[in-house]
């Protein structure tokens, strides 16, 4: 097994890291909805980060799985939410392309090109991990649908053009389908959805009442939720990535400081307790990283990789936490101050535990590979 990159990777990871460092790490501390990046956005997707899964042909870069976790981890650096929000578009505009027509797959160009924004919208108010059991509904008429529900915790809902809306279809195969859906339509109300951190992720709740669409909003008359639980088999890994980014983040600059600050005339680094404790969580991020990267690189090859998804989206972000809250605590009253961020971060990759997938439905997930399904004990 090939550990190294290619110098291609190499030169796109540390184009992404050069710029990240530069114009993100410590100019984000202000950063929300309102006072939204616009600029730093615009210059990411000029770099290519909302094609990373879309194919030349559409404007996009094509990556493989193994390179697009490495734009994600750099990103991961600077800030959490603008990484979510890069993936959530990404996610969106994949399905969209795989599955569309002609219509679906100009919407996922213009994505791609930066001229429009669109959010990827599956979970509900009563049904987070239990997602499969929808209450968001597709009515059948003469020339389209009636589309009527609430999807919340939506990452970009506010700041979106189009969403990718999975609703229940009634009647027929009663079966969930994927709708492209203009945000502008009579009868959709966004609301910003506050949360602890990740504040320019454009987090929103959409409120669908009775909305009407035409036939061809419908993407695919494939399930849905099949497509996005094969995407998830990826996505959970470049979530862990860019989690494990914000930690080695905090770890390099934890490194810094240690060195430069003196207790007791001597530099804090020349310490056992602090030279363990990161000695400890650098060794812990790395671990993680590699089973992230393995993720990765079996999905690329077209092997089974749904265990280790679900091993990685649990346990890399659980290591996240940990780590960026011990180089809080490294840095003393520093850390917990405003002034260097590391709190930020904290916050940042609590949600992390959350997205796609709680710890607990990881390990479900885990058990079901390993154990077979008529262990599980739910019904399905």
């Amino acid at each position: 097994m090939e550990f190294g990159l290619t110098e291609t990777q190499q030169m796109i990871q540390s184009q992404i890291r050069d710029y990240v460092l530069e114009n993100v790490v410590g100019e984000n501390l202000d950063w929300d909805d309102v006072d939204f990046p616009h600029d730093v956005y615009d210059d990411l997707i000029d770099m290519g980060v909302l094609g990373l899964h879309l194919p030349e042909e559409a404007g996009g870069e094509g990556f493989e799985p193994v390179t697009a976790g490495l734009v994600y981890e750099e990103l991961g650096r600077g800030d959490v939410g603008l990484t979510m929000l890069a993936l959530s578009e990404n996610l969106a505009t994949k399905i969209v392309w795989e599955h569309g027509d002609g219509h679906h797959r100009e919407v996922a160009e213009r994505v791609c090109a930066g001229e429009e924004h669109i959010c990827f919208a599956l979970t509900e108010p009563d049904q987070g991990s239990d997602a499969r059991n929808l209450d968001t509904t597709a009515e059948p008429t003469d020339d389209g649908f009636v589309l009527s529900g609430e999807k919340t915790a939506i990452t970009g809902a506010t700041l979106a053009d189009w969403g990718l809306i999975l609703a229940r279809e009634t009647g027929g195969a009663d079966d969930i389908r994927g709708y492209l859906i203009d945000l502008d339509s009579d009868g959709i109300d966004i609301q910003p959805y506050a949360g602890l951190g990740c504040e320019v992720s454009g987090w929103g709740q959409i409120f669908i009442d009775d909305v009407e669409i035409p036939a061809e909003a419908r993407i695919s008359e494939e399930n849905a939720f099949k497509m996005a639980m094969r995407t998830f088999d990826k996505s959970r890994a470049w979530i862990a990535l860019y989690a494990l980014g914000a930690a080695q983040q905090s770890l390099d600059e934890t490194a810094t400081y240690l060195t430069d600050r003196e207790a007791m005339g001597n530099p804090l680094a020349s310490y056992q307790g602090p030279q363990f404790e990161h000695a400890e969580w650098q060794t812990r991020v790395d671990a993680a990283r590699l089973k992230a990267y393995q993720t990765l690189w079996k999905a690329g090859e077209g092997e089974p990789h749904t265990k280790d998804a679900a091993m990685t989206k649990w346990y890399a972000p659980e290591v996240a936490v940990d780590t960026v809250r011990s180089c809080l605590v490294l840095h003393g009253h520093y850390g917990y101050s405003d002034d260097f961020g590391i709190g930020k971060r904290l916050q940042d990759v609590l949600g992390q535990q959350i997205a796609d997938g709680a710890p607990h439905v990881q390990k479900l997930i885990v058990a079901r590979e390993t154990f077979g399904r008529e262990y599980l004990s739910y019904d399905r």
